[in-house]
């Protein structure tokens, strides 16, 4: 046929459809226009067209997909603004969460007293937390090297960091106001 689409790279056959040249890869964008001749190449020709393109072979990145909130206020004159909020794309909701435990702000921090004992390859901590009542009441976190104890008491805190073994195991008991923090290497 004398209208039909050629690659511009290696000279085949085309179909406008297509996103990319199935005989070398280059992309099709650009064939827009018919080829109206055949033109002769040779090798070294088409390298140099090629080089010249500087197209990459093939898209690494897909197309990205927009997404987020479309507000619009309009008003008429002497009425009330209406308000339109839309959403597109992947947008997804934020619920907010209820189960959480509300965040206890405590007026004076205190340090509690604390023995450390060493038995062969355990390490017993004692700590006194006078007027904590429950274990409920005291937060113990097991960081990379390190527990981390948070004990409440009215409006009493009680911190204290505990330097451990990496990849220690503890165990803690709490009586009568005195925690027991049990290290095992």
């Amino acid at each position: 046929m004398f209208w039909e689409k050629k690659c511009k790279s290696c000279n085949s056959k085309a179909d406008s459809k297509w996103l990319f040249c199935p005989n070398c890869g280059i992309t099709l964008k650009e064939l827009k226009e018919p080829v109206v001749s055949r033109q002769v190449d040779n090798g070294s020709h088409q390298l140099d067209k090629v080089m010249e393109m500087k197209i990459p072979r093939f898209m690494l990145k897909p197309p990205l997909k927009a997404k987020g909130v479309s507000i619009t206020i309009t008003a008429d004159d002497m009425s009330t603004p209406r308000i339109n909020v839309q959403t597109y794309g992947e947008h997804r909701h934020h619920e907010n969460k209820k189960d959480e435990k509300p965040v206890r702000i405590p007026k004076v921090t205190e340090e509690p007293e604390t023995t450390v004992q060493r038995v062969n390859n355990k390490q017993i901590i004692t700590l006194n937390l006078p007027d904590v009542k429950s274990l409920e009441d005291i937060e113990i976190k097991q960081l990379h090297q390190s527990v981390e104890i948070k004990a409440f008491a009215g409006d009493k805190a009680y911190f204290k960091l505990i330097p451990t073994p990496s990849h220690a195991t503890v165990n803690n008991e709490f009586k009568d106001g005195v925690l027991k923090i049990e290290v095992m290497k």
